[in-house]
């Protein structure tokens, strides 16, 4: 089975990239002949090309919401890339297009053109506004697609909330559960993340953004650091784009304020995410309106205590106290409370692990790609498309 994957970007660090590998690496054994169309050269390309995937180049056009020149100029854009995905498509024979975000229109308008099923995925946030913005897109997301994958039941609620959740599939992202679950603890890696000899570290992962909130993290670090002395912290991620590396000073500026520069470690970004999970002691995630949490369900897999917001679709995935406890959105003192609490009762946090990691199954990849593959199949094995005005959750509101 031949399938043309369509991804916007190719960072260091990024979780749609990190997902969609993953899925790769169980779907080719099973037997996909995996295509993955990039906007241009970057990191991840020999990544994929290590699993088997074969690298193909076009302009895609990524859907923006500002007000530039270049958002002017989308629908020529989309055209010369919606020919161009077409282009490659019928020079590969694909059978299928998977577009891997949602910001990518142009694989539903090569699929229509090659006569061939169209998978959507969709990784968004959980705010869905402007709303009207959405309910154009909504429309046109579910159109464009004969199947719609929400990575979460927050997202798919998006689309629940306009009813057009016909075509929608909640499929959690895959992780290796198994490398998280067996990776060893390395006393020589903790110390390289800040943490010395019976010291407890604290840490976070991910990308060096606003969304991710970095600041009440190093706030409730300031205030549980001036409780636990032993206490040590760490950022795990890496700042790519201009408005990251602004966001990067200013957090090292807040962490100067904070009297923490002895305590509180940037270790940029790392490879080796099973043996950071492992070499953590508890894991946190203030991150908002998150459409999954990617790292949520590794430091799960890899059975760590963890705290996170209580918004988007983190309590979902540690259910809401259940496999890992929720603080309040950009609130520094609830946070510190919480993580206060799992240091005052290491029982009681070693069995939230466990606990995790039992639940982490449901992120298994090999369980996903089946799911996947299912999917794949029974949409190639329909035959030519269902004529889209015959869709009910393709009308006009």
């Amino acid at each position: 089975m031949r399938v043309l994957y369509l991804n916007p970007f190719s960072q260091e660090v990024s979780g749609p990239d990190e997902s969609l590998r993953t899925l790769l690496a169980a779907l080719i054994p099973r037997g996909i002949e995996a295509h993955v169309v990039l906007p241009a050269p970057g990191p991840q390309v020999p990544r994929y090309q290590a699993l088997g995937v074969e690298i193909h180049f076009a302009p895609l056009a990524l859907l923006r919401r500002d007000l530039s020149l270049r958002t002017a100029l989308y629908p020529g854009r989309l055209i010369r890339s919606a020919a161009a995905v077409r282009s490659i498509g019928r020079r590969i024979g694909a059978e299928l297009v998977h577009t891997n975000m949602e910001v990518l229109l142009e694989g539903g308008l090569a699929a229509l053109a090659l006569g061939v099923p169209h998978v959507l995925h969709y990784r968004g946030n959980t705010l869905d506004s402007p709303r009207w913005i959405f309910d154009a897109l909504t429309a046109v997301w579910t159109h464009g697609a004969d199947h719609i994958y929400c990575i979460s039941e927050a997202t798919a609620g998006v689309f629940r909330r306009r009813d057009r959740a016909q075509k929608v599939e909640v499929l959690y992202n895959p992780v290796d559960v198994q490398a998280f679950q067996t990776a060893p603890r390395s006393e020589s890696l903790r110390a390289t993340l800040g943490a010395g000899p019976g010291q407890f570290l604290i840490g976070t992962v991910g990308r060096i953004h606003p969304r991710k909130d970095l600041e009440t993290f190093i706030r409730a670090a300031a205030r549980v650091g001036a409780e636990v002395p032993e206490a040590r912290f760490v950022i795990v991620g890496s700042a790519e784009a201009s408005v990251e590396r602004a966001y990067l000073e200013r957090l090292r500026g807040l962490v100067r304020t904070l009297g923490l520069d002895e305590r509180l470690t940037f270790a940029g970004a790392r490879r080796d995410i099973p043996a950071v999970m492992r070499a953590l002691d508890l894991f946190v995630l203030s991150s908002r309106h998150e459409g999954f949490g990617r790292v949520v369900a590794e430091a799960m897999a890899a059975a760590r205590p963890i705290v996170v917001t209580d918004e988007g679709a983190l309590p979902e995935l540690v259910s809401s106290g259940r496999y890992g406890l929720c603080a309040r959105p950009a609130d520094a003192d609830d946070f510190s409370r919480q993580i206060l609490r799992l240091l005052a009762d290491r029982g009681a946090a070693a069995n939230l692990g466990l606990a995790a990691a039992a639940a982490a199954a449901r992120f298994d990849a090999q369980t996903v790609a089946a799911r996947v593959e299912t999917v794949y199949r029974r949409l190639i094995d329909q035959g030519s498309r269902v004529t889209r005005t015959d869709v009910p959750s393709a009308r006009a509101p």
